[in-house]
């Protein structure tokens, strides 16, 4: 399976904005330079990453991204996954239109139209 994953890089400076990112689970953050310090919701830890540091965020919820000193973030977002739902669904077409045909193998010799 091929994952195709996008990226952005953000600088921070320190005492300035915050970088807010919601419901961000699976995204990686990669400090290229400088030290950023992040916080996540539901997440007790308090991460400082210095430059050539990586970071995965592991919950949902605000997470904020601030700089310690002058930094420049790579962002990775992963790919998007379909939701459980249309996986589901997509599961049962396969598995109803396999049916019918191994159903339509079965009885193709049954009816005679003559």
């Amino acid at each position: 399976m091929v994952t195709e994953k996008m990226q952005a890089d953000v600088a921070l400076a320190p005492g300035g904005r915050s970088l807010s990112l919601k419901n961000a689970t699976g995204l990686q953050l990669n400090s290229l330079s400088g030290r950023v310090e992040l916080t996540t919701e539901g997440d007790s830890r308090y991460i400082d990453l210095p430059a050539g540091g990586v970071h995965t965020v592991e919950h949902d919820g605000l997470t904020l991204v601030s700089a310690a000193e002058p930094s420049l973030v790579r962002l990775h977002f992963p790919k998007a996954r379909p939701s459980a739902w249309k996986r589901l669904l997509r599961w049962l077409e396969a598995w109803m239109e396999s049916t019918a045909r191994a159903r339509a193998r079965k009885y193709q010799g049954l009816h005679s139209w003559e």
